[in-house]
């Protein structure tokens, strides 16, 4: 009788250690965001400063939580340097807020998905002091022109206008679009490289600049997410981004962040602008 209880507990035993690895196996196997609260990190690449780039998109971090459900941690970073080498990393981020030629490369090397967009194009603009007369980007061959570091499109788009590297000018590196209009603005640089909404903003208000040229287009920003990103969670994104403008908790994001209301959009939209990284 002894050995057939011992017997019976031997099964149950084994049964239970069964039935535990299974649940560990399955939890691996679950979408993180299944399993628990654990904070959504979105990062945004380095337009402005961090302190303003926390200041701005914060309100954009605190709709996805109300529309998710999740908390969202906001991460920023000081430069494209360090955006473009923290967010190769694989896990260390699940949504992202950034320009084409990152998007494209996530979609190939990271499996991301693009969920809404920023409506139109985007593009890059040169620009002098509004007293020089400059016609011609071979004019500023010698001169310093700011510009935001690699890898950012105004980076690439300078090496697409100087590509003799005997008759270069001399790219000063600033630490974020602000910062670089100011270095134009006191004259401490002869030109500088910005987003065209920037100039456009600029040239609008306190002025100061003239426009040589204006670089070829690629998509808006766009929000893309991490294949750890449940399916629930991805399909509460888009529709909360695409439909903000309809409710009053999405009115209040986009215009705390000063953004347009987000619209459709897919990888496919994205495609091939990751060769841009090449051109560094």
């Amino acid at each position: 009788m002894q050995t057939s209880t011992s017997t019976i507990t031997a099964k149950k035993a084994s049964i239970t250690g069964i039935l535990l690895l299974l649940f560990s196996l399955i939890l691996a196997l679950l979408p993180k965001t299944a399993l628990s609260q654990e904070p959504l990190r979105l990062v945004i690449q380095p337009i402005q400063s961090e302190q303003k780039t926390r200041e701005i998109f914060q309100p954009l971090a605190d709709y996805m939580q109300h529309i998710t459900g999740q908390p969202v941690t906001l991460i920023t970073y000081p430069n494209y340097i360090s955006y473009w080498s923290e967010t190769q990393k694989p896990n260390s981020y699940d949504i992202a807020f950034d320009a084409a030629h990152f998007i494209d490369y996530r979609d190939k090397n990271m499996d991301f998905t693009v969920l809404a967009k920023q409506p139109g194009i985007i593009s890059i603009s040169l620009i002098v002091p509004e007293d020089d007369l400059v016609f011609d980007p071979e004019e500023l061959i010698g001169k310093k022109i700011a510009t935001p570091g690699p890898p950012s499109i105004a980076a690439v788009r300078i090496d697409e206008l100087f590509e003799n590297p005997v008759r270069l000018p001399t790219i000063i590196e600033g630490t974020d679009s602000g910062h670089i209009m100011s270095l134009l603005l006191a004259g401490e640089v002869d030109a500088a490289m910005l987003p065209t909404p920037l100039v456009s903003a600029q040239m609008a208000g306190d002025g100061g600049i003239s426009l040589v040229l204006t670089t070829d287009s690629t998509p808006g920003m766009a929000i893309s997410v991490s294949p750890n990103v449940s399916a629930e969670i991805r399909e509460k994104l888009a529709k909360g981004l695409i439909e903000a403008e309809k409710t009053p908790e999405g009115k209040k994001m986009l215009d705390g962040t000063k953004l347009n209301p987000f619209e459709k959009t897919s990888n496919q939209e994205y495609f091939g602008f990751s060769e841009l990284l090449g051109e560094i």
